[in-house]
């Protein structure tokens, strides 16, 4: 079970097009009630009023590239099998006209029939909508058709300034809500022996100070897991991989010939806290700051209080002692050996940093090159038993190790290749073999926080075609095979979906999982040189920014409609009080989830009540969207979700 912690009104963009002045007619589009929105992509001006509806139009609420496959989805309260549309432009000439494709099967009781509506043959740059009559009526929200670098590019940097929310120290960053240093007696922790979580996620013993280390470890800076406190080595290690291949990539840009704003610092940022959390003299690396749950001798843990970061340096009483000095735990004795999956992705991580460092500071990352060896010849791979993320483990319960592995020896083997290191052609077999292993899982998940299989075999693949090695235990065909099989599973998942969706909607991390997918379609492509599965890339990503059955973008002020109550500490108490209703831009959230994952969510009575977006009439037997800051089940963000997203809209967007 994961534990993040809401949000408020649209920022006004400097880059936004313009807002649209018929808010009730975007109401009437979206069946959304009136809720204050910002409509970032459409133009200035009215639209020729709506009339009434009785359907609904899910669209991607950001746009749709000029030359890519483009759908969006009717859902409909009774059979509509000959409904015809129109797209508009806003003179109100028809751009494109067409019929419905064939019923997808029931969203939902109210809604027991869905169309796809293909509107590929818009080709040209422009503002549009969808109106659907013939048996059922409708009218889209306004989209935009336009370069993908331009329309994801600023998505891309909108999720970069969610890290710039998330960040904890001394150098926060209090735009666009307002933030005050936080947890600076971090820069003095003590570390702890293993805590004791035998019972769940509750602490079942007190807390034990390590013979062996040090009383006085500076683990200060780094990133907020979620909307907790928590910082974990884990989570920020599979980020920071994420945001250094988004600014390595094979061109830095992706909107308007400019780098993704902030991205640069942010993935410094990370690395520089996962630096303290490897001591390379003691070969020790850290895992957590923080303590998540009490539950023995009136402790207060992270999770059993509401309130803003810079609190905790000054928390008083001795129930509070974790707030105010909070524990560090360890991955490894000193020396010892680490879970697999972890020196994996740590060793991908200051290997990656290397890689981009190495043109302009050599001398650092030449560094972090020795750092991600070390880590990655720490690994325990011979019978690991239980993998290590976190404590309790349950916050983050990883099942696979070779991914991590195999991610970790390919981007030692191209840092090296980069740095001139003669040991890069052993990494390059290393990471052929933990390859072969990965392959050989059959695993046929999506690329996401337990599964880099996919990260792997891409970058593994690039590698290959770039040095021309073969002859070993895994060969490029391989890698695109596993690939190309994960994406004939997503597929094959998706064609079950009323909106076209690869994952479950009972099933959590809903919303990284589907970007994920695009992700992979991404890297199949760049590997096979092969289109055939872009389509289906792009339907997921339509998924995550609006054509969901909820209509939403589950991308904080992204889209027309999205999250305003979301569960996360900063956004709920700091943007909410300000009187400006700041909220927490770029964020990615958890998405829908299975019903009976809502059952038991009690409001904080520390947390500001705001009103969300209520999309309850939209909700299925299975699963819901719930939009308030107790529902962490839907609206709780996290760095892992948020990397995602800003990786696969870049892959995207280079396509």
């Amino acid at each position: 079970m994961r534990y993040r912690r809401p949000a408020a009104l649209p920022r006004l963009l400097t880059t936004v097009i313009a807002t649209i002045t018929a808010l009730a007619l975007l109401a009437g589009c979206t069946g959304d009630k009136g809720d204050d929105k910002s409509e970032r992509n459409a133009p200035s001006g009215t639209w020729t009023p709506v009339g009434p509806t009785d359907a609904v139009v899910r669209v991607d609420q950001v746009g749709y590239g000029t030359g890519e496959t483009k759908v969006a989805v009717l859902l409909s309260p009774r059979k509509a099998d000959r409904a015809a549309f129109t797209v508009e432009r806003q003179d109100g000439s028809i751009a494109l006209k067409g019929s419905v494709g064939a019923d997808r099967g029931s969203w939902s009781d109210r809604y027991p029939a869905s169309y796809p509506i293909d509107i590929s043959g818009l080709r040209t740059a422009g503002a549009y909508r969808i109106r659907v009559t013939g048996g059922a009526t409708a009218v889209s929200p306004v989209f935009l058709v336009g370069a993908s670098k331009e329309l994801f590019g600023e998505v891309a940097a909108d999720t970069v300034k969610f890290f710039g929310l998330q960040r904890d120290g001394s150098d926060v960053i209090s735009e666009p809500i307002p933030r005050e240093p936080s947890h600076l007696n971090d820069a003095h922790a003590t570390v702890y022996a293993a805590p004791d979580f035998s019972d769940g996620d509750d602490l079942a013993s007190g807390l034990t100070e390590s013979s062996d280390g040090p009383s006085d470890l500076d683990v200060s800076g780094g990133w907020f897991d979620a909307g907790d406190y928590l910082k974990f080595t884990h989570t920020t290690a599979y980020a920071v991989s994420l945001m250094l291949l988004a600014q390595r990539g094979g061109d830095a840009s992706i909107g308007n010939g400019k780098a993704i704003e902030g991205l640069s610092d942010e993935a410094e940022h990370g690395v520089a806290w996962l630096d303290k959390m490897w001591d390379e003299t003691t070969q020790s690396l850290y895992l957590q700051v923080g303590l998540g749950s009490g539950g023995v001798d009136n402790i207060v843990g992270d999770h059993d209080t509401w309130r803003l970061p810079q609190e905790d340096d000054t928390a008083t009483g001795d129930s509070k002692r974790y707030l105010r000095d909070r524990p560090v735990f360890r991955a490894n004795s000193p020396g010892g050996e680490l879970s697999p999956n972890l020196a994996g992705r740590v060793a991908a991580a200051f290997a990656l940093a290397a890689q981009v460092e190495a043109g302009d500071q050599p001398t650092k990352a030449r560094a972090h090159l020795d750092a991600a060896a070390t880590i990655l010849d720490l690994a325990n791979t011979d019978d690991y038993g239980t993998l290590m993320t976190t404590y309790p483990r349950g916050y983050y319960a990883e099942s696979s190790w070779s991914d991590d592995m195999a991610l970790g020896a390919t981007e030692l083997a191209r840092a090296g290749w980069v740095l001139g290191d003669t040991r890069s052609t052993a990494w390059l077999s290393q990471a052929a073999h933990w390859a072969s292993l990965s392959v050989a899982t059959g695993n046929r998940q999506p690329l996401n926080l337990y599964d880099v299989g996919p990260l792997a075999d891409g970058e593994l693949w690039g590698l290959l075609d770039e040095t021309g090695k073969t002859g070993l235990e895994v060969e490029k065909a391989a890698l695109v095979a596993d690939l190309k099989a994960r994406l004939d599973a997503g597929v094959s998942a998706a064609s079950q979906s009323p909106i076209g969706a690869a994952v479950p909607l009972t099933q959590a991390d809903f919303t990284s999982k589907t970007f994920g997918w695009s992700a992979v379609a991404a890297l199949y492509h760049r590997a096979a040189g092969d289109d055939t599965y872009d389509a289906f890339g792009t339907a997921q990503r339509n998924v995550a920014l609006g054509t969901n059955g909820w209509g939403l973008s589950l991308v904080v002020g992204v889209g027309s409609t999205y999250p305003k109550c979301i569960h996360h500490q900063i956004a709920n108490l700091a943007g909410s009080l300000d009187g400006k209703g700041r909220i927490a831009l770029g964020a990615v959230v958890n998405g829908p989830n299975a019903r009976q994952a809502f059952t038991s969510l009690t409001p904080s009575t520390s947390a500001v009540q705001c009103s969300g977006v209520d999309v309850s009439r939209f909700d299925r037997t299975d699963a819901r969207f719930v939009d308030q800051p107790q529902a962490y089940s839907s609206v709780e963000p996290a760095i892992d979700f948020t990397a995602t997203a800003l990786l696969a809209v870049t892959l995207q967007a280079r396509l």
